[in-house]
């Protein structure tokens, strides 16, 4: 995959004019009846690359299906590697961030215990084996303007890799027993350039009180760093920034981008009295990404709003907060500097203010246009999907159309998206006797151009080209990758099922413009129910790991949905296990045609 997102656009174009000079091969001959053929999983889809915003118009139609085969749970024991055992304050990992790295594989950085002091990451090459995790980062006894020594802690650990393939860490530090005060803070940085074996050591940015900072690669080069820019001595946040020009190296002064404005802070305590009068602000954990016109910034924000003026805001009992999101699109890859605290301009103009309960928000993008927010309520990890703008949402209302894919409860989770149709997703587990970190994917299930092919109908895919799927999935493992092709006369469907017993189906529904609706049972058997015009065949099928299954192709007439070259027909799919339970596509209902995946007759 390309390291620059936005060096697709003139490459696609130019796949797409060489694609349509390429003659259309005639179909392979059919091996025959009973021949065991080729078992396609869905880590063999979507290895081409996509022209950015190739679904803009469409997103909101697609939807995410959660990988359950690539779901697992990582234990504690293992994560918190050379923890001393005085450390119960840390004895379990949380804030996981993930990346893909330059060699293909997945770094995974976290720390341990809510309020950290250690930071560790490990490796994978297929987001389920990890390697021995290794400590970037332990407590440090430090001196703080004072004889008085203190310990240094780190916490909310993030990183981005750069386009030569290095990968730059931040952290958050402190002073622990000076945090309080406001001394003894700021970000620390770590690269390393041979995909996480080996790391330089560490440098220091001494921004003040801070948490949660977070990395951002520009098309420009440039890197921004985000970060929570506290005043601990009135609970004061906000969003601060800081930019380098080479790499990580150096940095420039710090400025605020973003600042909601809550109240101004009063207090009877005579010891704080002198903080009264001051304006107190939040909009905090913040989370960025350029979208894909390569010029917007948009960010997903968490804000801690309480009482207009606690009576005591060092007393917790009379200080209950609550949090809600916030997104904000910046039109420019630059900021202005709020630094002047100024109530009326909570920066940037383009925003939509505390819109749902939630927490600890992050948010990603896929190539082809679709957005991902995440966030915490009620410690499940949250979803919710939107369009190439960041100003559509599925949905009819912010908390409509939003998938929690965990199993267990937790807080603190994250994405990374990757080749063009996946995403990693995490989050610790805090359940009893599944204490660790979950890690799954998702699969983006988007609009499907079917493209003209030669396509025999005999149970063998082999002479399909197209790499664009939907996937279904059940909890235990059976899977289907769904492609559709089209000649003059018919829609064309390839269904390789893997793990499916004798009894499992998948039903396929479809529905043209101005059609009724058509129903297909499709099974190891081919067609299993009589709909006019359509044909099918299967053939027991064998993947590249030794999977079992069957692949079945059907034709459906063109004339029978009343659609041709250049229309759309909607489709539901799902499981239909032998126990009778149905695994449809994520937000499907197979009543209301508006939720199914969109085919585009091209």
């Amino acid at each position: 995959m390309a390291k620059n997102p936005y060096a697709l656009i003139l490459f696609a174009a130019v796949l797409a004019v060489c694609s349509s000079c390429t003659e259309k091969p005639d179909p392979e001959p059919d091996p025959g009846p009973g021949t065991t053929v080729r078992l396609h999983t869905i880590w063999e889809m979507n290895r081409s690359e996509v022209q950015l915003n190739s679904h803009a118009g469409d997103e909101l139609s697609s939807t995410l299906q959660p990988m359950y085969r690539e779901f697992s749970l990582i234990n504690n024991t293992f994560l918190l590697k050379d923890l001393p055992a005085s450390a119960t304050d840390q004895n379990f990992s949380c804030y996981p961030r993930i990346k893909r790295m330059a060699d293909g594989k997945f770094i995974m950085f976290y720390h341990g215990g809510e309020f950290g002091t250690r930071v560790w990451c490990t490796i994978s090459p297929d987001l389920k084996k990890w390697s021995t995790p290794q400590m970037l980062y332990t407590a440090q006894t430090v001196t703080i303007e004072t004889p008085e020594d203190d310990v240094r802690r780190f916490v909310n650990p993030d990183a981005v890799v750069l386009p030569d393939g290095t990968i730059l860490l931040v952290v958050s530090y402190r002073a622990a027993g000076h945090y309080r005060v406001g001394l003894g803070s700021g970000l620390s940085f770590r690269r390393s350039r041979d995909n996480g074996i080996t790391w330089s050591k560490s440098y220091e940015v001494p921004v003040g009180p801070n948490w949660e900072p977070y990395l951002l690669l520009l098309p420009d080069g440039r890197i921004q760093c985000y970060f929570t820019d506290a005043i601990p001595q009135t609970r004061n946040s906000g969003t601060g920034l800081i930019v380098s020009e080479d790499g990580g190296l150096t940095w420039s002064e710090k400025i605020r981008v973003c600042q909601q404005y809550k109240y101004d802070y009063y207090t009877p305590d005579e010891e704080k009295a002198a903080y009264n009068g001051q304006k107190i602000y939040t909009d905090q954990m913040p989370s960025f990404r350029v979208l894909n016109d390569g010029k917007t910034l948009v960010g997903w924000l968490e804000a801690r709003l309480e009482k207009p003026v606690p009576p005591d805001c060092a007393d917790s009992d009379s200080y209950k907060s609550y949090c809600m999101m916030s997104l904000v699109r910046n039109h420019s890859l630059d900021w202005e500097d709020l630094t002047s605290y100024d109530v009326s301009n909570p920066g940037p103009e383009d925003r939509e203010t505390n819109v749902m309960r939630g927490a600890a928000g992050y948010v990603s993008t896929f190539p082809s246009g679709e957005i991902v927010l995440s966030y915490n309520l009620s410690n499940l990890f949250r979803l919710k999907l939107g369009d190439a703008t960041a100003t559509r949402f599925r949905g009819t209302s912010w908390t409509d159309d939003i998938y929690s894919p965990f199993e267990y409860k937790g807080y603190w989770g994250s994405t990374e998206v990757f080749n063009n149709n996946y995403m990693a997703i995490a989050m610790l587990s805090s359940a009893v006797g599944a204490e660790g970190m979950q890690i799954g994917v998702m699969y983006l299930n988007q609009r499907q151009d079917a493209l003209e092919a030669a396509i025999r109908v005999d149970g063998d895919s082999s002479e399909w080209t197209t790499d664009r799927a939907f996937y279904l999935c059940t909890k235990d493992g059976k899977d289907a990758v769904v492609r559709t092709a089209r000649d003059d006369s018919n829609l064309y469907f390839a269904l390789d099922c893997r793990d499916f017993g004798t009894a499992d189906i998948v039903d396929l529904v479809l529905k043209g413009g101005n059609s009724s609706s058509l129903t297909m049972k499709l099974g190891a058997s081919g067609l299993l129910s009589s709909v006019s015009g359509v044909t099918a065949a299967s053939k027991a099928a064998e993947g590249p790991d030794g999977e079992d299954g069957f692949v079945c192709e059907a034709a459906v007439p063109l004339s029978v949905l009343k659609a041709g070259k250049g229309d759309s027909i909607m489709c539901y799919a799902d499981i239909y296990t032998a126990d009778g339970q149905r695994w449809p596509f994520t937000f499907s209902d197979v009543k209301d045609a508006s939720t199914w995946q969109k085919i585009r007759i091209k």
